[in-house]
């Protein structure tokens, strides 16, 4: 039981700046029902993951067919290659979050979503604007009310 309580006061007071994933990490006083619940949602984390990171080495079969429509002059060609290029640093992105579970990623998702949508589609001025002022307050979010690593 000391051995438990020791590694607990460990895990505490280890530095934050290391990349340690939650996959699989269960500490404390855990109840049978609460590690075997933790191990199931981590195992189906980790699938859901090696399955985004599966779909993303698949979509790269698209990258030549892209590359030659934009060498092909086609009207809409460097529009659809920056969308896919967003969509792909999107779902990197969604397997960090996935990964580091902190706050700082969810807001550093939403921000590349947001800039996305902003970028690619049509929209009005004032929806510009509001996207613009998300945007403005995600930044803000981060640097005031999320903890940093660095300070």
């Amino acid at each position: 039981m000391e051995d438990n309580e020791k590694k607990t006061e460990e895990l505490r007071h280890e530095p934050k700046d290391r990349f340690s994933p939650v996959f699989f990490e269960v500490g404390g006083t855990m109840g049978k029902i609460e590690r075997a619940i933790h191990w199931a949602t981590s195992i189906i984390m980790l699938l859901l993951t090696v399955l985004i990171l599966a779909g993303i080495i698949v979509s790269t079969v698209r990258i030549p067919d892209l590359f030659r429509n934009l060498f092909s002059g086609s009207p809409n060609s460097l529009l659809t290659l920056l969308e896919f290029a967003a969509e792909v640093i999107m779902a990197i992105e969604l397997i960090h979050v996935i990964i580091a579970q902190n706050m700082e990623s969810v807001i550093e998702i939403l921000m590349i979503a947001f800039t996305r949508e902003l970028v690619i589609r049509q929209w009005e001025m004032w929806e510009l604007l509001i996207g613009v002022a998300i945007i403005g307050g995600l930044f803000a979010v981060r640097k005031y009310l999320v903890k940093n690593k660095d300070q």
